[in-house]
């Protein structure tokens, strides 16, 4: 008898952890996600669909001068977009992306790019570029861009 009662209060103990997990831990789908922003409120939220990546191939290589003496960067990149258009529109004008990119990256210093803000920094200048020299009208986007490789020597 003893031991039927302590199993059933190990059991209530475990059900009710269950149902007190579930409700501390159930994600709340009215609530906007981080990402795009929601019509007229400012509040962020994530786009629909799944990202799309395009990998900016072949890696970037140039140099530029450090304390008087020649200092190679080499980058390989992939962007993202949730939407085709915008993924086309770059992989269409991939010269141009990549003539903005290579003077982008000839202009950066040694010094900075040592750096997790300094390389955080280029991302964000990178992304605005392609953005910039892919002009696009129709509301779609670069969201993001990433680092695949960075070597610096």
């Amino acid at each position: 008898m003893k031991k039927n009662i302590i199993i059933l209060v190990v059991l209530l103990v475990f059900v009710g952890g269950g149902a007190g997990a579930f409700f501390v831990l159930k994600v709340d789908d009215s609530k906007p996600v981080a990402g795009a922003e929601v019509e007229g409120s400012g509040v962020p939220v994530e786009p629909e669909g799944d990202p799309i990546y395009l990998p900016l191939d072949p890696a970037f290589v140039v140099n530029f001068e450090h304390n008087g003496s020649i200092r190679y960067l080499q980058l390989s990149l992939q962007i993202m977009s949730y939407e085709q258009t915008a993924v086309d529109k770059v992989a269409a004008n991939m010269p141009a992306v990549r003539n903005a990119l290579i003077l982008l990256f000839s202009g950066q210093d040694y010094d900075s790019l040592n750096t997790v803000e300094g390389k955080e920094n280029l991302r964000k200048l990178v992304l605005d570029s392609i953005n910039q020299v892919v002009h696009l009208t129709d509301g779609s986007l670069v969201n993001e861009v990433f680092f695949t490789g960075f070597v610096m020597q």
